[in-house]
């Protein structure tokens, strides 16, 4: 089973919908009726449908299918969002030239790849996907922040129902980082133990990666509400375009 399959269940319980990176899209792409979007790493589908609320079309990918099944059978009061199970790493044959006016990728999701190949090849197929002067939009934890004060965990997060712990695993022979997740279910006592690996990239490497695939205009944010990025900021936040 997988890491996410095995959390989909609590998935939307652990990580609900943040009204902030909605507003940070709506922010950055004026004129929203009109434009579509790519959702990559969509989950559970709330970030999307919240979307097609304002947005023209949604599409939402995910490899997980214990997640797309569930976004698929969520209420949706929209019509034009859709959930599609694709590896990021296909969107550049999954769709058309120039199909979205803009991609999101939230989530910590583009750190599941597993090098700066991957990054770099995953980049360059937003590029093709997106129409000119389209925006690329990404959050990702900041790891220059976890890797240089040597950060091992991330803040528990805890409701009545579920209990998820989040720890990170450095070796000094790997590239890679483990991340150690621990979802305690309250009132069974179950516990659900994953390990994923993660590439911890820090900004002036994705600021590199995004110039080699084409993008230009980089900005990067140390939260959704645009506030400027620090060496204590949880978060990195990157809005990037296509030039026209």
């Amino acid at each position: 089973m997988s890491f996410y399959q095995s959390i989909s269940e609590y998935y939307s319980r652990i990580f609900p919908l943040n009204p902030g990176q909605s507003h940070f899209v709506k922010d950055v792409l004026p004129g929203s009726g009109n434009l579509s979007i790519l959702d990559v790493g969509c989950g559970t589908g709330e970030l999307a449908m919240e979307l097609a609320s304002e947005f023209k079309k949604v599409v939402g990918i995910d490899l997980d299918g214990a997640m797309l099944e569930r976004a698929r059978a969520a209420p949706k009061a929209h019509e034009n969002v859709e959930f599609v199970r694709m590896d990021m790493l296909d969107i550049g044959t999954g769709f058309g030239p120039g199909a979205f006016d803009a991609i999101v990728c939230f989530g910590n999701t583009l750190v599941h790849l597993q090098s700066p190949g991957q990054i770099l090849s995953f980049l360059v197929q937003c590029g093709q996907v997106t129409a000119s002067g389209g925006r690329l939009l990404i959050q990702v934890i900041n790891y220059d922040r976890i890797l240089d004060q040597e950060i091992d965990a991330l803040p528990t997060i805890e409701t009545p129902e579920i209990k998820f712990v989040r720890n990170y695993h450095r070796h000094a022979d790997r590239p890679l980082i483990e991340f150690e997740t621990i979802l305690t279910v309250k009132n069974t006592k179950r516990s659900l133990r994953n390990m994923i690996p993660l590439y911890p990239l820090r900004k002036s490497e994705i600021e590199h990666l995004l110039q080699q695939a084409g993008f230009r205009d980089v900005k990067f944010y140390g939260g959704f509400n645009r506030i400027a990025l620090d060496s204590g900021s949880q978060a990195l936040v990157i809005d990037a375009r296509k030039p026209s």
